[in-house]
């Protein structure tokens, strides 16, 4: 008997269904300010671009806590959004600005006199 373990890429039901009806112009355009704000604080580890993509496919993930955030207000939404972005992006900024760039590292050791 072989047995195999069948694992779930999804953190909620919810987020198995993809419901792009979400997507709005006026959800879109909270997204939009929410990724600009996510890409202007994490900036070395995450683009406009990326963040804005990532917001839509929150919505349309998580539709139904979309639609409950907007119901509130659409600064609830807008909350919602950027605190789902920054969650997913805190980490990895996190690493990176730990991270020392090559040349400031060899500039470090020139005036130390090692290199």
């Amino acid at each position: 008997m072989n047995i195999i373990e069948i694992t779930n890429a999804y953190d909620t039901a919810e987020e198995a269904h993809t419901d792009w009806s979400v997507v709005t112009e006026e959800t879109a355009e909270i997204a939009q300010r929410a990724a600009r704000k996510a890409a202007e604080q994490f900036g070395a580890a995450l683009e406009y671009e990326d963040a804005h993509q990532e917001a839509l496919l929150l919505l349309a993930t998580r539709p139904g806590a979309a639609r409950t955030a907007l119901e509130m207000g659409a600064g609830v939404l807008y909350r919602w959004l950027a605190q789902r972005l920054r969650d997913a992006h805190l980490t990895e900024a996190k690493r990176r600005s730990k991270v020392t760039s090559w040349e400031e590292n060899r500039s470090r050791l020139v005036a130390a006199g090692e290199c």
